[in-house]
């Protein structure tokens, strides 16, 4: 009997969790995965039950500003605290991204926040 390979969008039991394939592809670094997974159905703002991380505070903890970049502009990700209140500009700080990636994360929320 051959070995399956896990679905796109499905958890262990087989049950469809569009959520949970956003935000193992966003732990991933797999753009195209977190794209399929939102275009799946996956909400933009679900958070990870353990951590209280959405995807984009993985893509900020990460340092992946193409991510983070998609997430925000083609997908309306909020600036907003995660699951355990941290701002992406916290975890930005706490994981000492880029200049590029910090740059933007802060633009970004003051915009979301009304200002800038």
């Amino acid at each position: 009997m051959a070995a399956q390979t896990p679905q796109r969008g499905r958890d262990r039991s087989g049950s469809h969790d569009p959520n949970g394939a956003l935000l193992q592809a966003a732990y991933a670094a797999d753009i195209a995965a977190v794209v399929a997974a939102l275009e799946d159905g996956a909400d933009v703002n679900a958070g990870d039950p353990v951590s209280g991380l959405t995807a984009l505070h993985i893509a900020v903890g990460t340092n992946n500003l193409p991510l983070a970049r998609i997430l925000v502009e083609d997908w309306n990700a909020p600036f907003r605290p995660d699951g355990k209140g941290r701002w992406p500009s916290v975890i930005a700080a706490g994981c000492r991204v880029d200049d590029d990636l910090a740059d933007y994360v802060v633009e970004a929320e003051s915009k979301f926040l009304g200002n800038g």
